[in-house]
């Protein structure tokens, strides 16, 4: 599928990722941000779109709540971390979305989920059933069970959700993938170290070349860099489904429409 400017699928499924780049400012939860990029959310809802919400947060709306200003290493710290955080981060999607007449539900997954045939069917049923009935899936990795997705990326599991935005996104047949982070996004290098670098708007083939090209360093808070979102981008292509990576500065319908920069990965 080839994603056009100003055109996106009409009556679309929508997997929004939210990376911890762009949820978290100055180690803490931005709010704000948050709040009016629900009602954006909420403007795609009312406006026919099937959306699915991957988040990150959990950890650093935890280390707010104790007023940490450096993520911890220790795993056992990050898990306590995650399940505070996780719970405020959910009470906040669920009443700013209750504002606009909109039901939530928390789907807390881990990669043993998706290794299992039955537990795959299950996260296809249960999350069609909530699209069905208009409620929002809000998908965070279940930290407190498992500390392997809080370590870093050598694991070869989710990092910073980019992976499980993707097993999503083809679980649940997406049309679309939409990650946002705080880049416009990719360049041929990394722009915050080489101001000489070349945006990239729009990818045919995941080539070794477009690989090299991905910074696989995240921020201090996430785990995962623009690496990992070409991965997903490449993961989700097999199936047919288009990636966005943009910024989450610029609104949702003018990333999605192509009317800000943005690189589009397509299907």
């Amino acid at each position: 599928m080839i994603l056009k400017k100003n055109k996106i699928p009409e009556a679309s499924r929508i997997v929004i990722k939210i990376g911890t780049a762009i949820i978290t400012s100055n180690n803490k939860l931005n709010l704000k941000w948050l709040k009016s990029k629900i009602m954006e959310i909420a403007e795609l809802h009312r406006n026919g779109k099937e959306i699915i919400i991957v988040t990150s947060g959990a950890v650093g709306t935890g280390m707010q709540l104790e007023g940490l200003a450096v993520r911890p290493k220790e795993p056992m710290k990050l898990q306590l971390l995650s399940g505070k955080g996780q719970a405020i981060l959910m009470r906040i999607y669920e009443s700013t979305f209750s504002r606009y007449k909109i039901q939530t539900a928390q789907v807390l997954l881990t990669h043993y989920n998706f290794s299992s045939d039955i537990e795959v069917k299950n996260i296809r049923v249960i999350n069609n059933e909530y699209l069905k009935e208009r409620t929002i899936p809000v998908i965070n990795t279940n930290d407190v069970i498992t500390s392997e997705e809080l370590m870093s990326n050598s694991t070869g599991r989710f990092t910073d959700n980019d992976e499980l935005a993707s097993l999503v996104a083809v679980n649940l047949d997406a049309e679309i993938l939409l990650i946002l982070t705080d880049v416009d996004g990719l360049y041929t290098n990394d722009p915050r170290i080489d101001k000489g670098a070349i945006f990239v708007p729009y990818i045919k083939e995941i080539t070794d070349d477009i690989l090299k090209m991905a910074s696989k360093e995240g921020n201090s808070m996430g785990r995962g860099g623009m690496y990992s979102k070409v991965i997903a981008a490449r993961n989700v292509k097999r199936h047919g489904i288009i990636t966005i990576i943009g910024n989450g500065k610029y609104k949702l319908l003018d990333v999605l429409k192509g009317n800000v920069q943005r690189t589009v990965f397509e299907a």
